[in-house]
């Protein structure tokens, strides 16, 4: 019986480490915050204004089905142990089975809120305009140290490749600015 409650622990922890694992496992794209693979690499920059910002939040894509399908696991592993300590015989089976599909479910439902509410993130809201007059709205992660580029700024719309744009500000830009100089090779 001893044996049977830590292994059941066992599952339940590396379940919830998984669960935790997929949940932070999604890219973020911050004004302070750079992949690896983007150190070392220019992007173009254009720049744009600010019309709205508003605070959001951001889901994983694939959190809620990776929290039900572990919350799935654990409810049947819980409830088919719970349910073979009751009785002996066709009835233990029972129990056991109908412990099990109740776990199931109840486990699936709690694994998809627990997903949702563990990989939600805070973001922001951009709307831009160019000043080509394109608009155009970007959601990016907002982390501890980000400005949020206010209404009516002047800011930076960093564009790359791979479609993970970002806003950045565009403070102590000067308005003026000589071209670099050039140097001729005789």
């Amino acid at each position: 019986m001893r044996l049977l409650k830590i292994e059941s622990g066992r599952a339940v922890l590396v379940a919830a480490c998984i669960g935790l694992l997929a949940a932070c496992s999604s890219p973020k794209v911050s004004d302070s915050l750079y992949r690896d693979s983007e150190a070392g690499s220019s992007k173009q920059v254009v720049r744009c204004r600010v019309l709205e910002a508003r605070e959001v939040a951001i889901r994983g894509d694939d959190a809620p089905e990776k929290g039900e399908a572990i919350g799935t696991v654990v409810g049947v592993l819980v409830g088919a142990i719970l349910g073979s300590q009751i009785g002996d015989g066709v009835g233990r089976d029972l129990a056991t089975q109908t412990a099990a599909t109740v776990g199931a479910v109840a486990g699936g439902g709690a694994g998809r809120q627990a997903a949702d509410k563990l990989s939600e993130r805070p973001g922001i809201e951009y709307s831009i305009i160019l000043d080509t007059g394109e608009e155009f709205t970007l959601v990016q992660d907002l982390m501890e140290g980000d400005r949020i580029v206010q209404p009516g700024e002047t800011c930076r719309l960093q564009i790359e490749s791979d479609g993970m744009n970002r806003v950045l500000p565009a403070e102590n830009l000067p308005e003026t600015i000589q071209a670099p100089q050039t140097t001729t090779v005789q």
